[in-house]
């Protein structure tokens, strides 16, 4: 068998694998040439299915597969350190770490996904019954009719384009989902009642975002400006394991230093550095409850020269040291896997 024959097969089993029935007893692996995949069935009904899932390539890889009739929309949390990007009908998209998107994609649609050598990927997918999602969202809400209008024609459609940044209340959620003992009705209600939660911070996410962009006059910072600096704050997101002075982001956003102190304090009621070093402890936090990896490279995989002026930071923004924050949120996740790249 050549090599082009043997990839293909390879790649034919890694679709199967994903596509496979749901099982809520046992979690699945496969391992191959390619990679490395998982799946944790977490949750099966005829309204909801919930999967957990993590893949790591051993090479850059182009996925490619046509999808099925499904009449599932997805609310996607992407828990990657990484940008995912694929492209569906020739439609590029990108999927922020810790974002959440909620799209629906068509029947005999040509997806690409586009995976970086040796980054584990992982996310949670709350699979929901087209009929079902209708009672749990505000179908008056025009851009939500419109995403359900596209969908009641079988087109591939987004609810947030830019998607949700996903917070610390939203993953205590989905920890809650994945460890809740019960089986049953009990856990029918629960999950439900779990989903309606997330939802709930979803939309609230979503007001917040309009609250700071959407009344403009209200801002002295020009238009141009506020857009600037929400990608300034975008690109501290991507680049929590680097440090950016004001000077730095001067010159790579072609912005007047000052305009980005006051334009970001007025936008966020906060400073860059205060947002920045926010976020950067928000993703230790992360990587202390779903990894093994010690202090010191944790310090060093956010970007910091010693553990110990990690753990002065930590302390100072979650009162507690790294070690103890680690200790106290053992039980807040049933897995600890391996390390992300």
């Amino acid at each position: 068998m050549g090599v082009n024959k043997t990839v293909e097969v390879l790649e034919k089993e890694i679709v199967a694998f994903f596509k496979k029935e749901s099982d809520v007893t046992k979690k699945d692996f496969l391992e191959n040439a390619l990679g490395r995949f998982k799946i944790n069935n977490i949750y099966d009904s005829k309204e909801f299915i919930i999967k957990e899932y993590s893949c790591t390539y051993f090479r850059d890889y182009d996925l490619k597969f046509k999808t099925e009739a499904s009449n599932f929309i997805q609310i996607a949390f992407f828990l990657n350190d990484k940008v995912l990007k694929d492209r569906i009908n020739n439609q590029v998209n990108e999927y922020l770490p810790y974002h959440n998107y909620i799209y629906y994609t068509e029947e005999d649609a040509d997806v690409d996904i586009y995976f970086k050598k040796d980054v584990e990927y992982r996310n949670l997918d709350i699979y929901v019954a087209e009929d079902y999602f209708h009672h749990l969202v505000n179908t008056s809400n025009e851009f939500v009719k419109k995403f359900i209008l596209l969908i009641n024609q079988k087109k591939s459609s987004s609810l947030f384009e830019n998607g949700i940044p996903v917070n610390s209340q939203m993953m205590s959620a989905l920890a809650e989902i994945k460890r809740y003992p019960k089986k049953g009705i009990a856990k029918d209600y629960y999950v439900k009642s779990r989903i309606m939660t997330l939802l709930q911070l979803i939309f609230e996410e979503e007001e917040n975002r309009k609250s700071i962009i959407g009344d403009k006059k209200h801002h002295t910072v020009k238009e141009q400006e506020i857009e600037k600096i929400h990608d300034i704050k975008d690109f501290i997101n991507k680049n929590l394991h680097e440090f950016y002075t004001i000077e730095n982001l001067s010159a790579l956003f072609e912005i007047n230093d000052f305009k980005i102190k006051k334009g970001f304090k007025e936008l966020f009621n906060m400073g860059v550095f205060e947002y920045s070093t926010k976020m950067r402890m928000k993703y230790a936090q992360n990587i202390l409850k779903t990894t093994k990896l010690s202090i010191k490279e944790i310090a060093y995989k956010i970007g910091y020269g010693s553990p110990s002026s990690f753990s002065v930071a930590f302390k100072k923004e979650c009162f507690v040291s790294p070690n103890v924050y680690r200790e106290k949120r053992k039980l807040a996740s049933t897995d600890i896997v391996s390390a992300p790249v």
